[in-house]
Parts: structure tokens; sequence; C-alpha cells
């Protein structure tokens, strides 16, 4: 009022860096929703009741089918990828770490889905060191280029199960 001149709202995002920053922080707002759906489904639901979240079951690929994973770095392909893997690493931190790989995979799968990015939630097993002993199970997100959750742990584990996109979804 009473300057020469439209006057900007600070707290609005305008371009650049500034818009950058909110997309960053929505996004870690996002997880922070998401991460404990993950968490709660996982210990009270029964999975094949909440499971679609992840995409449809498909068969792990043919050159997957019984290898062990030797090395799974992270990779991301694009922006949404990048901003997706970040959010869900800073939701993990401030929850002080306790989302599961599967809370993170499944959190992280409906923010890419929700951008429209293809990804594949992938299940793996284990064996244990000592035959009385359970197997072990970890869950990873892939995006188009490589793993944006959970990869380098899925070092020693086998694909058993592969979720990719829902058709139409």
């Amino acid at each position: 009022p009473g300057g020469s001149g439209p006057v900007s709202d600070p707290t609005v995002p305008v371009g650049g860096a500034v818009s950058r920053r909110w997309r960053g922080r929505l996004a870690v707002a996002e997880a922070l929703v998401w991460l404990p759906v993950g968490v709660a489904l996982q210990r009270w639901v029964p999975m094949p009741w909440w499971s679609g979240l992840l995409g449809d079951t498909t068969e792990v690929p043919g050159d997957w089918r019984g290898r062990t994973v030797a090395r799974l770095p992270r990779r991301t392909a694009d922006d949404a990828e990048r901003r997706v893997t970040r959010a869900i690493e800073r939701g993990t931190e401030l929850l002080g770490g306790r989302p599961s790989c599967l809370a993170q995979a499944t959190a992280g799968q409906v923010m890419l889905r929700r951008r429209g990015e293809p990804g594949r939630v992938v299940i793996g097993l284990r064996r244990p060191d000592q035959p009385d002993r359970p197997w072990d199970a970890h869950a990873w997100l892939l995006g188009t280029k490589g793993a944006l959750t959970g990869g380098p742990a899925a070092a020693g584990f086998t694909a058993t199960t592969v979720f990719a996109p829902t058709n139409g979804g």
C-alpha cells in the first residue's frame, strides 16, 4: 500500500529454487503420510488385502529368477524419482528410522503412481546362516534406472515376488 508497484508475497512460491524447495517439502509431507500408512498396513492388515497398492503381482523376470542380488545401487532417472527417493529418506529420518523396507517401498510406489511414474516393488528372500533360523525378507523399490529404496540392503537376497504398476492406473 502506498508503494510504487506490485508487492510480492514472500510466502507464495514463485519459480526456480523456491518452487523446487516447496515441491521437496510437500513431497516429504506426503511421505510422512504414506510411511505410517505402510507401517500400519504391514503390522495390522493381512498383505493380500492391501497388496494392490503395490501394483499387480507379476512373474520374476527370467534373468532375475534364482539369482542372488550382488549389488543394487541407488539410481534415479528423473526429477520425480529423485524427489520421491529424497522424500522417503527424509520422512524415514523424521520418523526415527522406524518404517520398514516394505513400508518405504509401499510409500514410494504410491507416490510414484501419483506422479504418473512406473515403479516395481520387489520382495526377496535370503537363506539364513543357520538352518533353525527363519528366512530373511527384504523389499525394495525399483525405478526406471535402478533402486529408489532398499537397494544397497538387497545384496544377498533373491527376488521372489514382483509388483508392477497396475494396468490402467
